[in-house]
């Protein structure tokens, strides 16, 4: 409307947008720029420095919790299968097998096909194995583990040698002497002669002290065993540093202490440069590929990467997102702010406008400077992104290890990728979040800004309720569109992540709305208060920053909330699922599976003895392998008995048709969990081709049943079943029901002093380990749901600051008619208070739409679980609490600040 009466008034004014006047010269063009630059923006920033910092420290903090999250991430990823690189170097394949164990047998098969190729071939076997439990205190899950690499060390010499490298790996002191080598340093032919010997790395050996001698205590199996040390594992140049937790040993040796002989978990191939390269990998390929009979699969280093990213990439995804909270929060923070400076500074803009300056010049200045804080914001977010991801990368290691696979990683490095990431989204996000204000700055007609008195804000769009319901119709029906599928088994909730924003934003703008109740509630407080009579003014006729500010903290509270709603139903269905699913008296398993990838396994004379205990009753017996199915990783498990027991049943999801009692009379049948069917599209009674090491097996699903500590899906049939078509009868774990009257505290330290390596718990215990994990795994998004509140009470404290500018006439004026600095702080409390109350109540609203959204769309289409919904109302109102009175107090402060405020500065 401003503009076409600008348009009728004053149509040959030279600042017209669309004018006919020649464009001046490009000198004139950047000293306006450079002028614009110094008198327009730098001159405003340094004259309100706190608020300049306040404005960059909130935005670079979003910034830095993205880049942090996504550096962990990287840095867990990185961590998967990379233990040997330090050892072979880079290989050019990796064969793994497609279900069990790689026979060592296949390698002469191996060897033969590829004939005169000269292709190294170095066969591997890996185990995590942890240091024994000293205490009740130590960690029961989740210890530091260490990875056990098995290697031919004469072939890996060899390799190495043969490839011109520095310093041979695992040669006699002469050649290549260890750190801290003496006479009495056994020498490769000892470590021949004694296979058990282990090479530790040389951070290891600093860190505890360790040297060539010493013993290292481990767990391997239900057995505490100790491994004499051989020496530390050289550095060679041109590889990477072996990591503090690899451990090598002969293969031979390794085979021998894990009681698999002539079993490999995979084999790495090296082809040697030199003419046609490329070429000659490619035959390798083929000819490995030609011959494995579905018996491995053929993966290079990038798809092994791929693989472990494949396994993660649904919580990764996840959280990556959900980091994004801090800077939706941020980016509100500057349009309110820009917005603010565009209302502060009318006068100048009316002289720049009276001067000739192109509307389009002005509104390049605003963009300009909302990119330089967006410049310097994602610069300083990276740098504090980078120095976070040391603490959340043990969060999302944490997480990796219990979900997922074996990880150490303790540190993130900075990659250059995300530090450009990092800046350019603060850019991006800025110069976003900047266009409206520069768009109203460019449009405001110059009569109209140097007119005192009120002048519209250029949020005025935030008034308006159509289009928050818009957003909020939208909502619900991306909330019924499907995931996208990245391929591989992932997929990815982005509909129901659009349906989550459109939501906040819709319920952003309709929370203002709740001002003018809350004015009218609080006019009988008006009568008696003159400083909440004040408040209930501007509440009554709500500024634009004040809308925003609201939004932000409903952004904030929703998804905070609605993360309280998901953890605490997620809480809920996995109580009720220990509740159906652990009902014996002692659980057992070895205590060297501290983490999901764990090879660590219950040898048969162990089980069979604890089975024979006079106090036991009856036990439920569960192993398992991974398997590959469609190239997608998964789990085969089996089940089984023995003895007087309850009959097993899990929480169903639907079925079965034929009870599990009764599974072994039915040749062909498998029970899925709901991961399993969601991710390989499968239903109740379809058949699945499954590999096994006697040739693939067709399975027809039979039941349903819940599962919530495996994402990537698990079939089970019967134990018997398992046992011969891998040819292992040890157990991942069992339980044990025992007989009435028997005290199974007793039974415990019975078996912990017998077998110190086994892992026994009472059903109390457990059950409170189970839930530590839980929450554990959760802790991460209690610190992002903490930093999103943060940035949007330090927003209002912004917000407020910048309104109180905006009136320091009316300051002064009621500074003028006798009120006290402690009056004028009430005021703004009594504001603050209000804003938000209306934040915490909508933000409230909107997380039980948000907590629906995240169980049932979200976390459905991300890890095929089906959770209760369940809304705790005592975190929800502490929550809502705690935003509110941190509100009141930082408006209070803010107000006492600005009650000292000169009726004429600047900014």
């Amino acid at each position: 409307m401003a503009g076409s009466s600008e348009r009728r008034g004053a149509s040959r004014t030279p600042g017209k947008i669309g004018a006919a006047e020649p464009l001046p010269p490009p000198g004139r063009i950047a000293g306006l720029a450079r002028t614009l630059w110094s008198r327009f923006s730098v001159r405003h920033a340094l004259a309100a420095p706190g608020q300049t910092l306040l404005l960059v420290c909130i935005l670079s903090l979003g910034i830095a919790v993205y880049v942090s999250i996504r550096l962990a991430n990287r840095a867990a990823v990185a961590g998967f299968g990379q233990f040997a690189e330090a050892v072979t170097g880079q290989s050019d394949f990796v064969l793994v097998p497609q279900a069990g164990v790689f026979d060592e047998r296949w390698l002469r098969e191996i060897r033969r096909a590829l004939g005169p190729e000269p292709v190294d071939i170095v066969p591997m076997l890996e185990a995590s194995a942890p240091r024994p439990r000293r205490a009740e205190t130590d960690a029961v899950v989740g210890r530091e583990a260490f990875q056990l690499l098995g290697i031919d060390l004469v072939a890996a010499a060899n390799l190495l040698q043969s490839r011109a490298l520095e310093g041979g790996y695992f040669s006699t002191p002469e050649d290549a002497p260890v750190e801290g080598a003496t006479e009495t340093t056994p020498t490769l032919a000892d470590a021949l002669r004694d296979p058990l010997r282990v090479w530790i790395s040389p951070a290891l050996a600093r860190r505890d002290g360790l040297a060539a001698g010493d013993t290292l205590e481990l767990v391997v199996h239900e057995s505490v065993v100790r491994l004499p040390i051989a020496g530390t594992i050289p550095t060679a140049e041109g590889l990477p540093s072996p990591g503090l937790h690899l451990l090598v040993m002969d293969l031979p040796g390794l085979q021998t202490l894990l009681r698999r002989p002539g079993a490999l978990d995979r084999v790495e191939l090296l082809v040697p440069s030199g003419d046609a390269l490329a070429e000659r990998r490619e035959v390798v390929r083929s000819t490995l590929e030609s011959v494995a009979a579905e018996r491995w699969t053929v993966e290079t280093p990038a798809s092994r990467r791929a693989t472990g990213e494949t396994m993660t990439a649904a919580f990764r995804l996840n959280l990556a997102v959900l980091s994004l909270i801090a800077l939706l929060v941020g980016v509100l923070l500057i349009v309110q702010a820009l917005d603010g400076a565009v209302v502060r500074r009318r006068q100048e803009i009316a002289v720049l406008r009276s001067l000739g300056v192109e509307s389009r010049t002005i509104q390049r200045a605003w963009l300009r400077e909302a990119a330089t804080i967006g410049l310097v914001a994602g610069v300083l977010g990276t740098l504090l992104g980078w120095g976070g991801a040391q603490f959340t990368v043990r969060l999302v290691a944490r997480t990796v290890n219990a979900l997922y696979y074996g990880n150490t990683v303790a540190a993130a490095s900075l990659h250059p990728g995300e530090m450009l990431a990092g800046v350019l989204l603060g850019v991006v996000a800025s110069v976003l979040a900047g266009w409206i204000p520069a768009r109203a700055a460019a449009s405001i007609p110059p009569a109209q800004l140097l007119a005192r008195g009120h002048v519209a804000s250029g949020l005025a769009v935030l008034q308006r309720r159509w289009p928050a319901v818009v957003l909020l119709v939208v909502a619900v029906a991306l909330s019924r569109l499907p995931a996208l599928d990245l391929g591989r088994g992932v997929r990815f909730p982005l509909a129901g992540y659009l349906a989550a924003l459109c939501a906040i934003l819709g319920a952003g703008v309709l929370a203002s709305a709740l001002f003018r109740p809350f004015a009218r509630a609080s006019e009988a407080l008006g009568r008696r208060c003159a400083p909440a009579r004040i408040a209930i003014g501007h509440l009554s006729h709500p500024a634009g920053r004040a809308r925003l500010a609201v939004a932000g903290l409903v952004a904030a509270v929703g998804m905070s909330a609605g993360m309280i709603v998901l953890v605490g139903s997620f809480e809920r269905t996995v109580r009720g699922w220990i509740d159906g699913n652990l009902r014996a008296d002692l659980f057992v398993a070895s205590d060297g599976a501290q983490n999901a990838s764990s090879t660590s396994r219950i040898q048969p004379e162990t089980w069979r003895a604890l089975a024979l205990d006079p106090d036991v009753a009856g036990m439920e017996l569960f192993a398992g392998a991974p398997v590959r199915i469609d190239d997608m990783p998964t789990f085969l498990g089996g089940f089984g008995a023995i003895g007087e027991r309850p009959p097993y049943e899990p929480m169903w999801i639907a079925g079965p048709r034929t009870p599990m009692t009764r599974a072994t009379e039915t040749e062909g049948i498998a029970y899925a969990s709901e991961s399993f069917v969601e991710r390989f599209r499968v239903a109740l009674g379809d058949e699945v081709r499954v590999p096994t090491p006697l040739g693939p097996r067709v399975l027809r699903v039979d039941g349903v049943f819940a599962d919530y500590g495996n994402d990537r899906g698990s079939i089970l049939v019967p134990l018997e079943r398992f046992s011969t078509w891998f040819g292992t009868e040890a157990l991942i774990n069992f339980s044990a029901h025992l007989r009435a009257g028997v005290d199974p505290d007793t039974v415990r330290a019975r078996w912990t002093e017998n077998h110190p390596g086994l892992r026994v718990l009472t059903n109390g215990v457990l059950r409170t380990e189970v839930l530590r994990i839980f929450r554990q795994t959760f802790s991460i998004t209690y610190a992002l749901e903490l930093i999103g509140v943060f940035v949007a009470v330090a927003g209002l404290a912004l917000s407020m600051a910048s309104m109180l500018l905006d009136r320091r006439d009316e300051l002064a004026t009621l500074r003028a008619l006798g009120f006290t600095h402690r009056e004028i702080a009430a005021a703004a409390a009594w504001e603050g208070a209000a804003i938000a109350t209306a934040g915490a109540a909508a933000g409230l609203m909107l997380s039980l739409g948000l907590g629906h959204l995240l169980i049932h769309v979200i976390n459905k289409q991300s890890f095929g679980w089906t959770l209760q919904f369940v809304v705790s109302p005592f975190p929800l109102l502490a929550l809502a609490l705690a935003v509110i009175a941190a509100g009141t107090g930082v408006s209070w402060l803010v107000g006492r600040w600005s009650a000292n405020l000169p009726a004429d500065k600047e900014e």
